[in-house]
Parts: C-alpha cells; structure tokens; sequence
C-alpha cells in the first residue's frame, strides 16, 4: 500500500512553541517536528505567520523564522479566496473579527487543500464550535476542510 505524504499546515503558535511554551507543550511540539522528520510530511506555513512573526518580540521572531527554515517549512499566500473565506468565517462568528488571523489560517488551509491544521490554540481554532463550523462553510462553499488538530494528535 502507499502512503500519502501529508501535507499539513503549521500554524503560528506550533512554530512559537518549539522555544516558547510551557514544557509539556515544548515537549510534543518537538516530538511532532522530529514526527514530521521522520515521516516526511509536507510543512507549510503562510504569510499571515510571517505577519505575526514580524509583531512579535525580536528574539520570538528569530528563533521562529530559524524553524522554518531548519525543518524547511514553505511558505503559502493568502490568495485573494482565502481571503473572502477568512471573511466568511468572522461574518458568520466562527471567529471573533479582532482575531482575524486565526481565520485566515484556516482559510488558507481549506482554500489550499491541506489534509491537516495544526495548532495550539485551542481558544479559537482547534475547537469543536470551530472544527464544526468551518466543515458547515467550507461544504456550503465547496472547499476541502483540513483536520484541525493539536500537533500531537498529528
């Protein structure tokens, strides 16, 4: 049997904690890096990270772009029906608007056709109200929806 590679997309808050979390945390974000390694999964990041990235505190900002690059994250864009997705997602309260990236994370992800988000937010996108409202929109709009795990579910 074949495998398929997955192709999974690493939300910023993964990224971060490989440094900056409490350890538990560090500890199986380290163990899904290393998993990804080893299985040779597809990394992908996007340009709302990287915007994230750039607010963040110098040595946050650092460390997390030298991820990205050590374990050879590629970077997606937001495309302009990522974006009205994203808006979607805020319009019918997926999301909170003050929280828009983590909506543009997600669309990023459904509109791109990753099989997996991962992230540790559990506040706003690794949440049943959301994994369930995004399958609601994405199926009513016809886009594919990601898994949306923590990194050690992955």
């Amino acid at each position: 049997m074949i495998k398929k590679q997955l192709k999974i997309y690493v939300e910023n808050s993964v990224i971060s904690a490989y440094h900056f979390a409490p350890r538990l945390i560090l500890v199986e974000t380290r163990r899904f890096f290393e998993r990804a390694v080893r299985e040779k999964y597809e990394l992908y990041t996007s340009d709302v990270t990287l915007a994230e990235l750039d607010k963040a505190r110098k040595e946050v900002k650092e460390k997390s772009l030298k991820i990205i690059e050590t374990f050879n994250v590629k970077i997606a864009s937001m495309a302009v029906e990522a974006r009205d997705l994203a808006d979607e997602y805020v319009k019918r309260g997926v999301i909170p608007a003050r929280y828009r990236p983590d909506a543009e994370h997600i669309a990023i992800a459904s509109v791109l056709g990753f099989d997996v988000l991962t992230s540790w937010n559990l506040t706003h996108i690794v949440k049943l109200k959301t994994k369930r409202m995004v399958q609601f929109i994405n199926e009513d709009l016809g886009y594919p929806t990601p898994e949306i795990v923590r990194p050690d579910e992955v």
